[in-house]
């Protein structure tokens, strides 16, 4: 089961962490934090295995050698951007900020499952949909309780078959609307298009699609960022959002991908002219 999600927020105003790993690598070095945040985020989501191994293929994917881009992820680590004390135990990059961030993002989801050793903050406590796993890990040692393992690992298939069998239905008139503007429906966006049924009213819904469609941005992320950009508002219903002052403008509007107008495929391209 994926954990991970479809995007992040990123501060307009960043620290002075980041600013000294671009003062010391360039753009470069802010583009491969950046990067690695996209792996933590868009798999694991709270989290991501770092080993010598990862730090290679990480590498050739972006265009660095796996030497330059441990030297980024020392020099982050350092600064305090990933957690020292869990890469230093686990080999995982990871740090209290994105795991806030996180499961945040994902407080709608039914269930979320973690690890508790991998944890910086309290999440039981504060989300209800948190599940923490009961595994035995020290990676030191190798002493994994495989029996635990092997139950989770039964239950996600499980889950992943009922998720197969079990699919969303919508309501006929966005299932209308969808497909014969953006494009057919997978399970994915099955999901997401009925969890935010079950948070806001279908006009709502309706009102993103039919915006997406005028604004020649026919792509589910466009209809998400719409929807987002409403509830975290506050307004639910179409009247809410009608009401509302336009915030996008034609010639000035932000990226899709996140809150914050940053681009992360522009930001990729500038990233492979410089190296």
């Amino acid at each position: 089961m994926n954990n991970g999600i479809n995007y992040f927020p990123l501060n307009v105003h960043l620290d002075d962490k980041f600013e000294l790993i671009e003062a010391e690598f360039g753009l470069k070095g802010f583009a491969i934090v950046v990067k690695l945040f996209q792996k933590i985020y868009g798999q694991q989501g709270y989290y991501c295995e770092w080993t010598e191994d990862v730090a290679l293929l990480f590498g050739k994917n972006v265009g660095l050698g796996g030497d330059a881009v441990s030297e980024i992820v020392r020099a982050a680590i350092k600064r305090g951007i990933f957690d020292s004390e869990l890469y230093d135990k686990y080999q995982i990059l990871t740090s209290r900020g994105i795991q806030e961030r996180y499961f945040e993002a994902v407080s709608r989801r039914k269930e979320v499952e973690v690890k508790k050793e991998y944890l910086l903050i309290k999440v039981d406590q504060i989300y209800k949909n948190v599940r923490i796993l009961n595994e035995n890990v020290n990676i030191s040692s190798k002493n994994v309780n495989i029996s635990e393992q092997k139950k989770v690992e039964e239950s996600k298939v499980k889950e992943k078959k009922a998720e197969e069998r079990e699919l969303p239905r919508l309501p006929v008139r966005i299932v209308k609307l969808y497909e014969n503007n953006i494009a057919p429906l997978t399970p994915i966006t099955l999901q997401g298009l009925d969890d935010w049924l079950n948070a806001m009213s279908e006009d709502v819904v309706e009102y993103a699609i039919s915006e997406a469609v005028k604004n020649n941005k026919r792509n589910y992320r466009y209809i998400e960022a719409i929807l987002r950009n409403h509830f975290n508002a506050g307004r639910t219903t179409l009247a809410e959002v009608q009401g509302a002052k336009k915030t996008y403008h034609k010639g000035n509007e932000q990226s899709v991908y996140d809150d914050n107008g940053v681009d992360y495929d522009e930001l990729e391209k500038i990233m492979r002219e410089k190296t």
